[in-house]
């Protein structure tokens, strides 16, 4: 009978260690699924560097090493921490973008060079409609990357040209999601530069780090027409009940546009054709005026004004 009882307490004792055990297992499983991925956890803490500061770093290019000196920039605009090579790059700052072009370049028409910008929107819309511009022309690669400092983002490589042909001017762009919308790099390099300048940018990738963004959302083509109507109702009070009769002709329209500007014209009762040349993102527009049978060409005025005064 006491057999029995230390058999029947032995054998409870040795469930509840494996119950234990087990429990803990589980309990671990569940912690490191929680966790942050390494990626994450470095992108929040950050380099520790300051704006401006210089230091030297190996890197290896076609196979030897190189000793390189790059300089930390932050840019809280466009919201991005990162390194550059400053021998080897030159750094143009503007209101929407870093870029950072070779120094064996003209500035004004570069083929190698890396750009970064800010965009609002996510990184699936963003990627999808840099995918389809580049594929009328490449056949182009698209994937999930990790970048030691920004962690996961989605690459695109077009390094192919239609019909399995070699172009002369390759690209390779990173876009790394954010809370905000998105970070979008643009390594451009010919064939020829691609295992030194294609190299050297991936290793300038690998330092782009996100932080929080101050920039201004990109006025769309929308806005600015919106906005330019409601500049011309306010300058012209008369103006309204003009358009509301219908008795002449009046109209405003996108006459061209891109990524840094738009264009409106304003086509006015009196026979005048006037242009808002409007920054997409600072909002900063100049105004010409061009009169058929009168003038030979659009002329600049002296008016200036920034369209985002005039967002409803």
């Amino acid at each position: 009978m006491k057999k029995t009882i230390y058999t029947t307490i032995a054998t409870l004792t040795m469930a509840f260690l494996l119950l234990t055990q087990l429990c803990g297992c589980v309990g671990q499983n569940n912690a490191a699924e929680s966790s942050e991925p390494a990626e994450s956890a470095a992108t929040q803490i950050g380099t520790g560097r300051q704006d401006g500061e210089r230091f030297e770093d190996v890197i290896t290019i076609e196979g030897m090493e190189e000793t390189v000196r790059y300089e930390h920039i932050i840019n809280d605009s466009i919201g991005i921490e990162m390194d550059y090579d400053y021998e080897s790059l030159k750094r143009y700052s503007e209101s929407d973008r870093e870029r950072f072009v070779s120094v064996y370049e003209n500035p004004k028409k570069p083929e190698i060079y890396l750009d970064v910008t800010y965009s609002a929107e996510d990184a699936d819309t963003v990627a999808a409609s840099i995918g389809k511009a580049l594929s009328k022309n490449y056949d182009i690669t698209k994937e999930s990357f990790t970048l030691d400092r920004a962690g996961d983002c989605i690459r695109i490589d077009a390094s192919v040209g239609k019909d399995n042909k070699t172009p002369d001017k390759l690209q390779t762009v990173y876009i790394v999601p954010a809370s905000d919308g998105c970070r979008v790099a643009t390594a451009h390099y010919t064939f020829e530069s691609a295992e030194g300048f294609g190299k050297r940018f991936q290793y300038i990738m690998d330092t782009l780090m996100v932080i929080d963004s101050h920039a201004q959302a990109s006025l769309t083509d929308k806005q600015a027409i919106s906005a330019i109507k409601k500049y011309c109702y306010t300058s012209n009070p008369d103006l309204e009940s003009i358009v509301n009769a219908g008795e002449h002709p009046v109209d405003w329209e996108v006459l061209s546009s891109d990524e840094h500007r738009v264009v409106v014209l304003f086509s006015s009762y009196t026979g005048a054709q006037i242009r808002y040349y409007i920054d997409r993102i600072t909002g900063e527009t100049y105004v010409t005026e061009f009169m058929p049978g009168v003038s030979s060409e659009e002329e600049r005025t002296e008016e200036s004004f920034n369209v985002r005064d005039y967002l409803s």
